[in-house]
């Protein structure tokens, strides 16, 4: 069972108030704050809903909380010795990590950035 002290606010019951309608006449579900998988079902409508003003009550009720409404669909964190894993966005080698847009000047894929040097309309040979 999870913990519901955040909901015994008064911002946070008016906030409910408010999102309940909205959800009400949005997608004519009747949201219970009693039921066991309230949450859950925020975390879904918040995936489902296109108004605007709905999504920002359920990210004030999210702020209030302290933590982002899970559906329980959701892989588990990653965890190492109780720290959290960082999670690299990108899909770059070794090289391209450490010489980011030099990467063409050192391992000769790409074409030089630098700028050749002219003389009278004639490139200069090194």
């Amino acid at each position: 069972m999870t913990d519901h002290q955040w909901l015994m606010t008064s911002q946070a019951l008016n906030t409910l108030r408010k999102l309940r309608k909205r959800i009400q006449a949005e997608f004519d579900i009747n949201l219970r704050f009693s039921d066991f998988d309230f949450e859950a079902q925020l975390a879904e409508l918040k995936h489902r809903s296109k108004d605007t003003q709905t999504l920002g009550l359920i990210t004030q009720l999210e702020a209030l909380k302290g933590s982002a409404f899970l559906t329980g669909n959701e892989p588990p964190e990653r965890l190492y010795r109780g720290q959290k894993v960082l999670q690299e966005k990108s899909k770059k080698d070794i090289y391209e990590m450490i010489y980011g847009d030099e990467l063409g000047l050192h391992d000769g894929r790409g074409a030089s950035q630098l700028p050749r040097k002219m003389y009278r309309g004639l490139p200069v040979l090194n």
